[in-house]
Parts: C-alpha cells; sequence; structure tokens
C-alpha cells in the first residue's frame, strides 16, 4: 500500500498548491484494506492541514486599488495594453469575497474583500464581512487622499480583535505624477513621499495606532516605492520571513542586467555559494559597473553645454542636451560618457538662489558630482558644496565659462592669461575649504574652447576616479542587495516546505519513526547547502573574498545549521502522548506491553522545517554580509 501512497506524496510536495484529495484518495486506500489506524492518521492530516492555513483579508473603500494590489502581490500585475480601454469605464469594483491562494506560500491564502463605500457606516460594513476572527491579519488599503473617519473605524475594529494590521497607501505614482506637474523645478520625490508617510503617521498616531506599518506602493509599478517593504511586511507578519531592509535585487542596478539575471537564476535554481563569483567578477572589472555622476549648479551656469562638450556632442545634434539663454533643463537626464564605460551624466534642472531650493535636491541616487559655476563662488555654490559633503559624497568644482574671465574687457588694464586664472582658482579653493573641502580639485572651462583650459584635465580625472568610485558604489548597494537575494532564495525554499512536511507525514504512516528523522534531516541538511552554509561552501566563500573561515563560522548560530542530533528533531516534529494513551498502555493484560511512542506532528513538522529555513537565511545573509564587509 505504501507504494501507492509514496507516488503521491512527492507529487504533492512539489505542488504549489495542496490539493486535499490526494489525502482524501489514501484514506479510501487504507479504508479498502482496514488499515483503520493509517486512516485516521490521514484523515488527522487532512484536519490539520485546513486549520494551518493563514488568511489574510484584504480591503479598503471602493476604488481604492485592492484588487490590483492583490493582483500584484499574486504576480499578476494589471497592464492595459488596448488603447481603448481608456475611453470605457471603468470595471466594477470586487462585490463578493474573492480567494486566492498564494503562488509561492501553499498555506498562504489572500481574500480580496469587498470595498465599503465611503457613505456607508463603518459597523454596517464591517457586519457585512463577518466573522473577522477566521483571518489571521488584514491588510487596509487607502487610495489618493486622507485617512477618513470610515478608515479609522475600520482599522481600530481590526486592531480590538487583535489582528495584525498593515496599511498599504497605494496609488502614489499619481500623487508624484501630480506633484511633478505643479512644482516643476521644485520637485523632489523623497520629499512629497516624506509629506505623504509624515500626513498618515500623524493621524495614526493621533488614534493611537502603529505608524510603523504603513507603506507607499503603487500596484501597477511594484518595483518603485515601498511595495518590496511591504510585501516584506506581510510575509514577515504571516511567515516570520522577518526583514528591516529596504529596496530590492534592483539596487544592484550598479551591476549589468547580465549580473543581475546570474543572480536571479541562482537564487532559482543554484546555491548561495555562487554569489561571491558574480560579485567578484563585478569587483574586478569595474566596467562592469554603473556610475552616476550628477552635473549641478545655478540655472545658465552652462551645465547642458559641460555634459555635451564632455561628451563630444555639438549643441543642436540628435542626441545633445538642449541649451539656451533660459533655463532648458526641465528634469534630470542621463547622458553616457563615451570616453568613460557605463558612466552617466546627469544634467539636473538649475538650482535656485535659495537654501530651501537646495534642500529639495535628491542627492541620494548619485555617486558623484560636478558642482558647476559660471561666475565668482557664491552663497548658493557654498550651500550645494555643504549638501554634498554632508551626504557623505564628493565633487568637482567646474568654473565654466572661463574664456570670458580671461578675455581683456574694454576700458580695462590687460592682464596675463595665465595670472587671472591663477586667481579664479585660488578664490575657488578658498572658498571651498572655508566650506569644510579637504583638497578641493578645481577645474577651469570653456565649452566654446574645449582644448584651451582644463576641459581635457577634467575627462581624464573623471576616467581615473572612475574605477574607485565604481567599486565604492557597488560596495555600498552589496548589504541591501545581498539581503534581497538570501530573502529571493529563502522564498523560493519556503514554497517547497508544505511538500516536503505532508511528505514526511505520509512517510511515517508505515515507516518507523527514525527513518522520518533522517529523511527530515537529510532535507535540513540540503538546505544547509542551498544557502552556502555547508562546509564547502563556507570555505569557497572565504578563499572567494578573503575572510577568514572562522569569522564566517562564528556567524552562524542556527542549530539547523549544524550536525543534528536524531532525538533532538524527534522531539521538535512530535507532539506529546496523550493521558488516555499513556493510561491505556498500563491497563492489566489489554495494555500492558503497548510500547506508546510519541506521534509525529504534521504542524510542528512543517513548523520545524519553516523556522530552518527562516533561521539558516538569517546566518546565510549574515555570512555574506561579513564576508563583503571592507577589511
Amino acid at each position: 500500500m505504501w507504494e501507492q501512497a509514496s507516488g503521491l506524496a512527492p507529487a504533492m510536495a512539489g505542488s504549489s498548491v495542496l490539493d486535499e484529495s490526494h489525502l482524501k484518495i489514501l484514506k479510501a486506500q487504507y479504508e479498502a484494506q482496514n488499515a483503520s489506524g493509517a486512516a485516521s492518521q490521514i484523515q488527522a492530516l487532512v484536519d490539520c492541514v485546513n486549520t494551518l492555513k493563514i488568511q489574510v483579508g484584504i480591503l479598503g473603500e471602493r476604488g481604492s486599488g485592492v484588487s490590483t494590489l492583490v493582483g500584484a502581490l499574486l504576480d499578476k500585475p494589471r497592464r492595459v495594453t488596448d488603447p481603448w480601454a481608456y475611453l470605457r469605464e471603468a470595471p466594477e469594483t470586487t462585490k463578493q469575497p474573492v480567494v486566492h491562494a498564494h503562488p509561492i506560500y501553499p498555506d498562504l491564502t489572500l481574500h480580496d474583500l469587498p470595498g465599503f463605500e465611503a457613505s456607508e457606516k463603518p459597523s454596517a460594513y464591517l457586519k457585512r464581512l463577518g466573522d473577522l476572527s477566521k483571518f489571521s491579519c488584514f491588510v487596509v488599503v487607502v487610495g489618493s487622499g486622507d485617512l477618513r473617519d470610515s478608515h479609522l473605524q475600520v482599522l481600530k475594529a481590526i486592531k480590538q480583535k487583535g489582528k495584525g494590521l498593515i496599511l498599504a497607501r497605494t496609488k502614489v505614482d499619481l500623487d508624484l505624477h501630480t506633484a511633478e506637474r505643479r512644482l516643476r523645478s521644485r520637485y523632489n520625490p523623497s520629499e512629497q513621499l516624506g509629506l505623504i508617510r509624515k500626513e498618515l503617521a500623524g493621524v495614526l498616531t493621533k488614534h493611537g495606532m502603529d505608524p510603523k506599518k504603513v507603506f507607499l506602493v503603487s500596484g501597477l509599478e511594484t518595483d518603485r516605492y515601498e511595495f518590496a517593504r511591504f510585501e516584506d511586511s506581510l510575509e514577515g507578519e504571516v511567515l516570520n520571513l522577518k526583514r528591516t531592509h529596504d529596496g530590492s535585487l534592483e539596487d544592484l542596478n550598479k551591476v549589468s542586467q547580465k549580473k543581475i539575471k546570474e543572480l536571479y537564476a541562482i537564487c532559482q535554481d543554484g546555491t548561495l555559494s555562487e554569489v561571491p563569483t558574480v560579485i567578484s567578477s563585478v569587483l574586478t572589472d569595474p566596467t562592469q559597473i554603473r556610475l552616476d555622476v550628477a552635473v549641478i549648479g545655478e540655472v545658465g551656469s552652462g551645465k547642458s553645454s559641460l555634459v555635451n562638450v564632455l561628451r563630444g556632442v555639438g549643441c543642436g545634434e540628435p542626441d545633445a542636451a538642449p541649451t539656451g539663454v533660459t533655463e532648458m533643463t526641465k528634469k534630470a537626464v542621463p547622458y553616457l560618457l563615451p570616453a568613460v564605460p557605463n558612466l552617466y551624466l546627469w544634467d539636473l534642472p538649475g538650482v535656485g538662489l535659495t537654501e530651501e531650493d537646495v534642500s529639495h535636491l535628491d542627492l541620494s541616487r548619485y555617486d558623484f558630482f560636478l558642482l558647476v559655476a559660471s561666475e565668482r563662488y557664491k552663497h548658493t555654490h557654498s550651500c550645494l558644496a555643504r549638501a554634498i559633503t554632508s551626504a557623505g559624497k564628493q565633487f568637482f568644482f567646474v568654473r565654466s565659462k572661463i574664456d570670458v574671465d580671461v578675455e581683456t574687457r574694454p576700458g580695462s588694464q590687460p592682464v596675463a592669461k595665465e595670472e587671472v586664472q591663477s586667481q579664479v582658482r585660488k578664490s575657488c579653493e578658498e572658498a571651498l575649504k572655508k566650506d569644510g573641502v579637504d583638497s578641493p580639485q578645481v577645474f577651469l572651462v570653456s565649452c566654446l574652447k574645449p582644448d584651451a583650459f582644463d576641459l581635457p584635465l577634467l575627462l581624464g580625472a573623471l576616467s581615473s576616479y572612475a574605477p574607485d568610485l565604481k567599486t565604492k558604489a557597488l560596495r555600498k548597494a552589496l548589504p541591501t542587495a545581498l539581503s534581497r537575494v538570501v530573502r529571493r532564495k529563502a522564498k523560493v525554499l519556503m514554497k517547497d516546505v508544505w511538500g516536503k512536511a505532508l511528505q514526511s507525514c505520509l512517510f511515517c504512516v508505515e515507516h518507523p519513526q527514525p527513518d522520518v528523522v533522517d529523511s527530515l534531516t537529510t532535507t535540513i541538511a540540503s538546505f544547509c547547502i542551498e544557502f552556502g552554509l555547508d562546509e564547502a561552501s563556507l570555505e569557497y566563500t572565504a578563499q572567494a573574498t578573503g575572510t577568514a573561515r572562522r569569522l564566517l563560522q562564528a556567524v552562524i548560530q542556527s542549530p539547523f545549521a549544524k550536525p543534528l542530533d536524531p532525538a533532538y528533531v524527534l522531539s521538535l516534529i512530535t507532539k506529546p502522548t496523550s493521558l488516555t494513551s499513556w493510561a491505556w498502555s498500563y491497563v492489566p493484560y489489554l495494555g500492558r506491553g503497548v510500547k506508546v511512542e510519541p506521534e509525529i506532528s504534521f504542524e510542528s513538522t512543517y513548523q520545524m522545517l519553516r523556522r530552518a529555513v527562516v533561521e539558516l537565511s538569517e546566518n546565510a545573509e549574515a555570512v555574506l554580509q561579513l564576508a563583503y564587509t571592507e577589511k
């Protein structure tokens, strides 16, 4: 009979969604041969499977984007392929609960719940939803606009039930688009997102709710904003895959798409011991690393002209940055610098004259700066220099239009060209030093006479600085990116935990417990290999990164990463012997001699394997972070 059962178990283990019909078939087969004990075990397994499933309710006001967000969580983002769709009426909102099995976690179910009307009383809506106790946690979706009383009443009702709660503020892409059109050159996306968050946090705090579980997302752009953190928080709430970082694998945008695909492939099919090979190949060849250099300065300082002349592009050519006597650059635009592989010059809009204008700038996305000034060093340049250095970044100071300064003006005393340049350079250097810039590098250039002044030196300096700057940029992005790689691998393994636990419990129906323990120990050992925590993988990581193996070994704390004692594993997967069974073993004649063994529990087995994945993923992340800490 087990031959029939074992043929079904692997099929279920590889399935992303559990089909309870398999268990019912097995039960019927055992009953047909009067194997009542095995049949009852399988029935208990069916009952346990159903009770262990995690239910997540996702709700919000109608039109807030609940269904779109659910589709994004299911990795089924909505895309408009029909242009005529914009002229049709919007699709009807969800009127009845729609249940979705999560594509990765068989034990996780998402409920797309009907939305509430703006005029509907919260009490009536909650009554319409029915029993909230069946849900493990809730995601409350808030569309564009403020938190209204209806939202707060729903949030309070969920909080009173003692349920986990996450608030997703959707459609932030539309908010930012509106802000950009309204603010134009003063538009700063980070600042706008901060204002939205601050407003939401203020309302929640005022009503005694936790503002930390608020995420600004777009259901249509899951690779931007805080969708990755939102997904992490949801998984942490229900699956214990806890992380507290930002970003995604796309944080490795410093690396070519080819390398990112290699990392994705490792997460899906390889082991994390292969990660050092990919990272090392990039670090040893900086040409593969992207460097973003911002060209920044006042309006009319010649930023766009500088971008063009550095690239060897004439004004008016198809690929040239627009130039003119008025401000031509309305938004940041990247241009590839041919002389330096993978270096992009970002032509930024001109900065105003006040410190407030400077404070609106988002400097975090750039690795290096060219601070351009066409006149004497002014307060605006001082503000920019201090803002860049306070952000932990470096810059070259580029004094443009130097040809105008060295020309003899009518009615003025002729001055030697070299003397004028020396005076201008010295003035700029002294001003920069007063602003706390050590060893400032000043370049005097003329876009009309590119070969006459320091433009060749500037291009040479960018070329010589680029490798070191690229390496620093990559190392700065590595902590978040490595964390995302490990998490992605954990999600791949977590997908199989449900099936492996079920397979083990089916296996124990006709096999002794030691065999089940051996099987589970082998499974956990395979997890260690997948996470790169086995002996061979640690040795390879140590050699590839130049980190002592003993240091890597020291950060591995999980007992699952070490040889497992069978008795310890058995204690984790069994539930205590019932009082009835224990008492029956002492009944004279009938019960005496009956060996009472603790029963292997599906829930305990599942929780143990899940715990193993979580702990091993944390240890794997610690190993990689230590390996790539600058020595």
